[in-house]
């Protein structure tokens, strides 16, 4: 990734999240059709205010115009009772948290704590008014560098950059275990969880990434790994060759190629992918396509700190195409999913169901 520039970059990259925003909120409903709310507004439209997107759905119209003026517009009780209970209802939104655990057992709740944070080992810790950890060393380091351990709750996320400049950005309920600084032939991390690295270029030590059912090793590069418990495991390579091993094999991958292993063995099975589709929650953004509703669920749960459950096991297989903004409410997960199949979200006290919309 270029690095030239990070500010351009960081402006390029936000005109892109706000247009996709734009074009799948336009786009995703109207495929779906809601012709007689869209036959309603249409007329409408000459005495309203002008709105920015004439073949929005009711998803967008919601943001635009509020609960109350879509009441006037759409006489649909069945709609206007989802409409009420996707936007009263599923309020929670994910949010830049995470637990630093210290060589010596400190805790740091890094969502509090700002500024310098330790200044041992040579090293020093500042978590910045940004919310980045960041690792520099200043002078030569002992033989044996500490042991930091950062966990990211449900409903949280967080970056940040080792002392050899590798930045990582860690997913909801994931933990990584790394040295305050690296010393030694290898530069070695242990993660549970998912994180995206984006690893500085150093060929006299290989950088190695350790899990409960496998490792990767660069040189530098940028992947993804998603190594939750109970779950497969993937290892999506974006930029540059890595090498996936398990106990049992190992296999090298070229950008746009991915390693999955499976619960039940460690074999490697290899398929080529585009890799932004694993890689897009790094920068705010999950894009699925033919996903498991399961799955989709799975991410939903972490990024924003809920339980959710299925009423009828079925569900889970149903496969979807779409994308969700972190930085959307719970609410628009919900409306996009809703709006693509036949299902429904309900909500009982903190526990959120998925259930068949003809139940």
């Amino acid at each position: 990734m270029n690095k030239e520039n990070p500010k351009k970059n960081k402006k390029s990259f936000e005109y892109y999240i706000a247009q996709r925003k734009e074009e799948f909120r336009c786009q995703y409903d109207h495929e779906r059709s809601w012709e007689n709310l869209q036959y309603k507004l249409e007329k409408r439209r000459k005495r309203r205010i002008s709105l920015y997107c004439v073949a929005a759905s009711a998803a967008l119209l919601f943001l635009i115009l509020g609960i109350s003026h879509i009441f006037s517009l759409h006489n649909n009780t069945q709609n206007k009772e989802a409409v009420v209970a996707a936007v009263i209802s599923f309020p929670e939104t994910g949010s830049r948290k995470a637990i630093l655990t210290l060589e010596n057992g400190e805790k740091v709740d890094l969502s509090v704590k700002k500024g310098t944070i330790s200044n041992v080992n040579s090293t020093v810790i500042n978590n910045n008014a940004n919310q980045l950890l960041t690792y520099k060393k200043v002078e030569e380091v002992s033989s044996t560098p500490q042991i930091n351990t950062l966990a990211i709750p449900r409903g949280g996320e967080y970056q940040l950059i080792l002392s050899d400049g590798t930045r990582i950005w860690m997913n909801a309920e994931s933990l990584l275990r790394y040295p305050t600084s690296f010393v030694g032939e290898k530069r070695e991390v242990f993660l549970e969880g998912e994180a995206f690295f984006e690893v500085a270029k150093d060929a006299k030590h290989p950088f190695i990434v350790h899990t409960n059912r496998h490792s990767v090793e660069v040189l530098g590069t940028s992947f993804n790994i998603s190594a939750y418990p109970d779950y497969k495991v993937y290892t999506t390579l974006a930029e540059g060759r890595i090498k996936v091993s398990t106990a049992k094999v190992s296999v090298v991958l070229n950008p746009d190629q991915q390693a999955v292993i499976e619960l039940d063995n460690d074999d490697i099975v290899t398929r080529d992918v585009p890799a932004y589709l694993f890689t897009s929650w790094a920068k705010g953004n999950y894009e699925f396509r033919n996903t498991s509703l399961s799955e989709i669920v799975a991410q939903l749960s972490r990024w924003y700190n809920v339980d959710i459950y299925f009423k009828n096991e079925s569900l889970k297989d149903k496969r979807f195409a779409g994308i969700i903004f972190r930085d959307e409410e719970l609410n628009f997960a919900i409306e996009v999913i809703e709006r693509v199949s036949n299902v429904h979200f309900t909500r009982e006290g903190e526990t959120i169901y998925i259930e068949d919309k003809h139940e």
